[in-house]
């Protein structure tokens, strides 16, 4: 069943898959980017259907996995909850003339968990661009990165993914973003603890 994850089922699916891990003796590195990443660090965007992440060294995705699945089990949720396929959707900009920051959310006794910085979590979003689904999280990002022109976030696109320019959807979603006035910056949700 697929659930529905506001910011404090993030955060207590990741305490949950922290002690997992633990208890299985593993060490992970994990990187979240999309609607969890803004959730934990930016700004209240409602829910999420799963957490979209990068593994990275150390540990195995296997085991990555396999602790993610127990932890969905505990909930009824879709094992996919923790979902890696984002690494096979061309999503991530590995080649840009700029490369994504992460910010370490939790770092202790080898697993860690990092979340995308807003720039490259904008580029993203400006990538996928899926009216309704992207357009409340890219208003809020553009205010975020103080992009207020179409010209500022075609260049901020293009410096995740050179070679690459925005779709003439996701031009259309900027202008109309844009005409409509961006909001005030929200406050950051409350400090993570994990």
């Amino acid at each position: 069943m697929a659930a529905s994850l506001d910011r404090s089922d993030i955060i207590g699916a990741l305490r949950e898959l922290i002690s997992e891990l633990r208890s299985a003796g593993e060490v992970a590195g994990i990187r979240i980017v999309g609607g969890a990443a803004l959730a934990l660090l930016y700004f209240d965007r409602g829910t999420t259907q799963d957490l979209d992440s990068l593994h990275i060294q150390p540990g195995s995705d296997e085991a990555v996995a396999a602790a993610a699945t127990r932890v969905a089990v505990q909930h009824g949720w879709d094992p996919l909850w923790l979902n890696f396929a984002v690494e096979r959707a061309d999503a991530i900009p590995t080649f840009g003339r700029r490369a994504v920051e992460w910010e370490t959310v939790f770092d202790v006794d080898g697993i860690m968990i990092q979340v995308a910085a807003k720039e490259a979590l904008l580029a993203m979003k400006l990538r996928a661009n899926r009216p309704g689904r992207d357009t409340n999280d890219i208003r809020q990002l553009l205010a975020l990165c103080e992009i207020d022109t179409l010209a500022a976030a075609e260049y901020l696109y293009e410096d995740f993914y050179p070679g690459d320019s925005l779709t003439d959807r996701a031009v259309g979603m900027v202008e109309r973003i844009l005409a409509a006035g961006l909001p005030s910056p929200v406050a950051r949700p409350a400090p993570l603890v994990l």
